[in-house]
């Protein structure tokens, strides 16, 4: 057969996707993995950067699940967040964090299905969206969905925007809320229902702009964060 025929086979018969996994190996360091990629342009310059998600590989932090419901192994092996920027001479890390995206399983809440599913990473419009899908299978009817929006300022990545929708499985009864930090406005929308026509509530609130939140500081947990801060992002 003609060697340029068999190279080509071969080409075709490599997922896409090995090539871009491959390339970004560097990044990940022993003992992890990656689970998730997104490409696209972050900065504005033209060049498609990368977000890696990359989950740690311990035997350890899979365990045994001692109730009843949900899976019957745990993982609770952290994740890590990635972001390199592409150059002319190839990537450059930016932001390199873990203790920010949650573990797949929750030993306290076993039954809570895995949170970047339903949601994940993701570069859209040119910003990075990290969003958050909560959904237990016993315990609760309640779902709720939030995004994250950071911007590329410089070297770090600013908040710019929370979405945040809840809805009931029984009822289908929803309420959705949505922040702009660049203009200090959050629109709240009530009285919504997934299960037959409604006519939503709107009101819009105006919020003092006293800071800046940036993803190398901020906890994506609102509960985390202390009440005692006026300035937390979820105020």
């Amino acid at each position: 057969m003609n060697p340029s025929l068999i190279l080509l086979l071969f080409l075709l018969a490599v997922p896409a996707f090995a090539a871009d996994s491959h390339s970004f190996s560097e990044w990940i360091p022993k003992g992890w993995k990656l689970i998730a990629h997104k490409s696209g342009d972050l900065n504005r310059d033209g060049l498609d950067d990368v977000v890696l998600v990359a989950e740690q590989t311990d035997p350890a932090k899979f365990r045994k699940n001692n109730e009843s419901l949900g899976a019957s192994t745990l993982n609770l092996n952290p994740r890590r967040l990635i972001i390199l920027f592409k150059t002319p001479n190839g990537f450059r890390k930016m932001l390199d964090r873990d203790n920010l995206l949650p573990s797949e399983h929750n030993e306290d809440v076993p039954c809570m299905a895995d949170r970047l599913d339903g949601g994940g990473v993701s570069i859209k419009r040119g910003n990075l969206e990290i969003g958050l899908h909560t959904w237990l299978s016993c315990g609760s009817y309640g779902v709720t969905h939030e995004t994250f929006t950071f911007r590329s300022e410089g070297s770090r990545f600013r908040l710019i925007g929370y979405d945040h929708s809840e809805f009931s499985r029984n009822s289908g009864e929803r309420s959705d809320f949505s922040i702009n930090y660049l203009t200090g406005r959050k629109k709240i929308m009530k009285e919504l229902n997934a299960f037959r026509p409604s006519k939503p509530k709107v009101s819009w609130r105006k919020f003092p702009l006293q800071r800046r939140f940036f993803l190398d500081e901020i906890s994506l947990d609102c509960d985390a964060t202390d009440p005692a801060n006026k300035d937390n992002w979820c105020q």
